[in-house]
């Protein structure tokens, strides 16, 4: 599986530039800015071995982050004039007034290994040291807040230059099966709000529910067209889309450009092969279409999928995180 980790914006990815010609000059300018920075606002950091500076560490009781493949964070970063430039945290996205309520705030999932290299070298040497519930405060110059490794501090300053950041971080998990990881989120959820709920037996990290009867003794026919209404979810209960105008007000996701009213649907000529089902000329992810193929006229009940029948790895912009369960709550008709 290709793996596209997006750790949220700027900074925790590759952000920097490199120099071709590995000039030793390449930040000598701005290491003796950046070095007496840190002698004025924080004299007493610890330096790291890639030249970090440890503010403030609080160690955690979990498992350490060890060389484990994943891990999930909650972070804040600053520039050094104290100006917020990323949060995974709502709180602190409200009280610096970058909050948006489209976007999904919570833990990131980073992937660690080398080959991809997904996270900045500076985050990760700081995640290396951290155990599962820490905390660190942290500055990371602008030659660690990019992706390829170099052996020492050294090879950062001579290749490598970005801009310097103030970290907060929290490490919530580690594990190196995200695929496990995920379906295990996915079952403590049900079996904490919908205990009597049965996995599918073809499809592993799918279920369906139903909660409204369709018309008895009625299917959809082939190659036809009927209406949905619906709204998805993210499991922490976040609506990040719905056909429902009030649904989309309550959650702060109304857009007067957008016209809120049921879709058509597109069935396929062979109810078995769900993959055509279309909604309004467009094609849908795999859960979404495999819940409508289950469903029958004037039915209504809500499915929850693992994201591989989802956005899987990449998510979905700002909105929809890597690796995340989503749920649908769907309404079918005949007509709008």
């Amino acid at each position: 599986m290709k793996l596209r980790y997006l750790i949220a914006a700027a900074a925790l990815l590759s952000l920097a530039s490199c120099a071709r010609d590995g000039s030793s000059a390449l930040n000598e300018d701005a290491k003796i800015y950046f070095d007496a920075w840190i002698s004025q606002n924080h004299p007493t950091a610890e330096k790291t071995a890639l030249g970090s500076y440890i503010i403030s560490k609080t160690e955690g009781t979990g498992a350490p982050a060890g060389d484990s493949l994943f891990a999930r964070i909650n972070y804040s970063y600053y520039k050094l004039n104290g100006d917020l430039s990323g949060t995974t945290s709502e709180k602190v996205a409200r009280q610096c007034n970058t909050y948006k309520s489209a976007n999904y705030y919570g833990p990131y999932l980073a992937y660690r290994g080398t080959k991809l290299e997904s996270m900045s070298a500076g985050l990760e040497e700081a995640v290396s040291q951290m155990k599962v519930g820490g905390r660190m405060r942290i500055v990371i110059p602008g030659w660690l807040s990019q992706a390829k490794r170099y052996s020492s501090e050294d090879g950062y300053l001579k290749n490598c230059s970005g801009t310097d950041y103030i970290y907060e971080l929290e490490l919530v998990d580690v594990f190196n099966d995200v695929e496990r990881w995920e379906r295990d989120s996915l079952l403590r959820y049900m079996a904490a709000n919908h205990p009597s709920a049965v996995e599918d037996s073809e499809y592993e990290g799918f279920f369906y529910i139903k909660e409204k009867d369709g018309i008895a003794g009625k299917e959809f026919p082939a190659d036809t067209t009927f209406y949905i209404n619906y709204t998805g979810r993210l499991l922490n209960g976040k609506v990040f889309d719905t056909t429902i105008a009030d649904t989309a007000k309550v959650w702060n996701l109304y857009s007067s450009s957008t016209t809120y009213k049921q879709k058509k649907v597109n069935w396929p000529s062979s109810s078995e092969d769900f993959s055509k089902i279309q909604l309004a000329d467009n094609s849908v992810i795999t859960g979404f279409a495999y819940a409508i193929s289950k469903m029958h006229p004037g039915e209504a009940g809500t499915c929850f999928f693992v994201s591989k029948y989802g956005y899987s790895t990449d998510g979905s912009g700002k909105t929809i995180p890597s690796c995340s369960p989503l749920s649908f709550h769907i309404e079918t008709t005949e007509a709008p």
